[in-house]
């Protein structure tokens, strides 16, 4: 951060800071009377006037240049550190070092030093600066690296600061913002002098005043981006529209409600909104894609506190019994729901993971279905299945043979293992593309990077038990935004929260014992998070969904709980849990197959 009093601010330099100059001796003459002075005398003393005032003249212009620069504050005793872009020495003053910084289209600024003779052209004034009696710096007033000025363009709301600060210009403006972390655009008035800066420009529209937008026009909040990546099919438009900028086709997409991800091409500027980013790969061109992040299993839409489910649920899978057609499910745990509502269920004793598209009555084995066994094209007891996206493939817990498989997701015929030796029960990525794993062997919840085999432990990992640093057979797992992880477990009644870093959980929900009181949970299973901190678990041995508000001593039953059985407003032992997108609830029930 830097401090307010050491933001770029252009001090008050005076009318003039040109040489004093000394005026060369001339005649005088003293008398106590009246006298009359020749024609011929005073025409040369008017002849030596002109030339002197035209010396004077000449010397004071010649000296101006030196130190000034159009467009430029320049900033006495200020040095901006960083952002270099070249170093030239033996520049012989402050306007010569303007104009080198001046011949480069990157350069936004520029520091010189009088005494060493140096001249550093830089990138930007984001660093700000700092007090150093040596040097001298020059920074255009309207340009700022990165971030692509807006006339006569606001940004409603998204504001970081309780209320603005004043800056003497755009560029201070600019580097207040590239100053605080999470500062993606800004709004500045050069009339009033006040500074905004946002999260984002998402809400931006013209304006009839004179307010400058500056946003960054390579970033956008709330999506993750990805280069050199392009998702064919899935448009929301019947064709592309045409953005300048990375930020602005985000923009486009945020201010669509269906629109899950977009591309943008640099080069033909094309943005295109999408609805999902299934079919993704890599480009062979310059296609960027932003994407939403959202939490695995979460929803898109924000949920009310006090929402409401239908206390009637539908059978979207299985529901015809316990077996192994392709209309069947034999004790289903985990599931995962796509972008287009697709589910994909952990399909325990058949050994397999199955697809359901929405509103089919039959699903598509897409993953082992070859008989309980270790080959690679089997599977044995899986327990978990999420959609890696980025590379377009299924990871199956695949617990009896204490391994985690990937699995191609189109027309895969065999699995390759990418972690084992662990007993794995409940699976969940973050926008990293980081793995976690869930042990309930060693009682512990490990963090995969990509492309790491060993892991890190983050979340138990002090042998069995009830401690705050401790699980007692970790089940189901969910990670939010911001890497706090969400802990089920079996014989501890409760869902415990471990922030990232963290020695130990925090209790969420439960831990008043095990039993069927609204403060009480029984064999926690599925659990998933809202956008307020509300924790959603199935609560297996009673037979219902609890919510639990941030801070609440106790949960509401929002699903269940009306004794154990199988009709439609029953569940009968619940396991895997997850929103889809637009806020709905799917819940997988062991005992029912459905």
């Amino acid at each position: 951060m830097v401090p307010d009093n050491m933001l770029l601010e252009p001090p008050f330099e005076g009318a003039c800071l040109y040489p004093k100059i000394t005026e060369p001796p001339r005649r005088r003459w003293y008398s106590r009377k009246i006298f009359f002075i020749p024609v011929s005398v005073l025409a040369t003393m008017l002849i030596i006037a002109v030339v002197l005032g035209s010396v004077l003249g000449s010397r004071s212009t010649n000296n101006a240049p030196v130190n000034m620069c159009d467009g430029f504050v320049r900033h006495e005793n200020w040095d901006i550190y960083g952002n270099d872009i070249s170093l030239v020495g033996g520049v012989i003053n402050y306007a010569t070092c303007c104009s080198i910084c001046r011949a480069n289209k990157e350069c936004a600024a520029f520091v010189y030093s009088p005494s060493s003779k140096e001249c550093w052209s830089k990138k930007s004034v984001e660093s700000g600066g700092i007090f150093n009696d040596k040097k001298i710096s020059g920074y255009k007033v309207n340009v700022c690296n990165d971030f692509v000025s807006k006339d006569r363009w606001n940004i409603p709301g998204n504001d970081i600061l309780s209320s603005s600060v004043q800056q003497p210009d755009y560029a201070s403006c600019c580097s207040t913002c590239q100053a605080i972390y999470g500062c993606l655009a800004f709004t500045y008035s050069p009339s009033s002098q006040q500074c905004w800066p946002k999260t984002s420009m998402s809400s931006g529209k013209n304006s009839t005043d004179d307010t400058i937008t500056g946003y960054n026009q390579h970033m956008c909040d709330g999506l993750v981006r990805k280069d050199g990546w392009d998702i064919p099919g899935n448009d929301i438009l019947p064709s592309p529209v045409q953005q300048p900028d990375y930020a602005s086709c985000c923009s486009k997409c945020q201010a669509t409600p269906e629109c899950i991800a977009f591309t943008y091409s640099p080069s033909s500027q094309r943005c295109s909104l999408k609805t999902s980013m299934r079919n993704g790969g890599n480009s062979t061109g310059d296609t960027i894609t932003g994407y939403r992040f959202l939490p695995l299993r979460a929803s898109l839409i924000d949920i009310h506190p006090n929402a409401k489910w239908s206390k009637n649920g539908i059978t979207i899978a299985g529901g015809n019994g316990q077996g192994s057609g392709i209309n069947q499910l034999s004790k289903p745990c985990g599931l995962y729901v796509d972008d287009d509502q697709t589910i994909y269920v952990a399909d325990q004793l058949n050994h397999r993971i199955v697809e359901w598209k929405w509103n089919a009555t039959s699903g598509q084995v897409v993953a082992g279905g070859n008989g309980q066994g270790i080959g690679d094209h089997q599977l044995n007891n899986p327990y978990d299945v999420i959609i890696d996206k980025e590379r377009d493939s299924l990871l199956v817990c695949d617990n009896s043979n204490k391994r985690v498989v990937r699995w191609p997701r189109r027309n895969g015929t065999s699995g390759e293992t990418i972690s084992s030796n662990i007993s794995c029960v409940g699976l969940t990525m973050d926008e990293n593309g980081s793995l976690y794993v869930s042990d309930n062997k060693i009682n512990e919840v490990r963090r995969y990077l990509r492309g790491e085999s060993q892991g890190t432990v983050i979340a138990g990992g002090n042998e069995y038990g009830n401690r705050l640093n401790q699980l007692g057979y970790p089940q189901y797992l969910f990670v939010d935004r911001d890497h706090s992880v969400y802990v089920s477990e079996w014989n501890n009644p409760r869902v415990m929260k471990w922030t990232e870093g963290a020695k130990e959980g925090i209790i969420v929900a439960g831990d008043q014992g095990q039993g069927n009181g609204l403060t009480q949970l029984t064999n926690t299973q599925g659990v998933v998070v809202d956008q307020l901190g509300t924790v959603y678990v199935a609560d297996f041995l009673n037979d219902r969904i609890m919510r639990w508000s941030r801070g609440a001593k106790e949960g509401s039953i929002i699903v269940g709980g009306n004794g154990q059985g199988n009709q439609s407003n029953q569940l009968n032992r619940p396991v895997g849990l997850s929103f889809d997108r637009h806020g709905n609830l799917y819940v997988v029930e062991w005992e029912n197959h459905r």
